[in-house]
């Protein structure tokens, strides 16, 4: 699945994920994705709190 949302995400292909990163290279881009993902709607959140205020 993580693979699929990086793909999913343009952040690499198929090909890439087979021939270029190793597991754990592939892992870790996936956790950045996800931080970064979660910072997002972390902000929406506050936006979105601010203005209801």
């Amino acid at each position: 699945m993580r693979m699929y949302v990086l793909i999913k995400a343009r952040l690499a292909s198929k090909l890439e994920l087979e021939t270029v990163y190793t597991l754990d290279e592939a892992l870790k881009l996936y956790a950045l994705h996800q931080m970064d993902t979660d910072i997002e709607k972390a902000h929406a959140e506050e936006l979105k709190n601010i203005k209801t205020k």
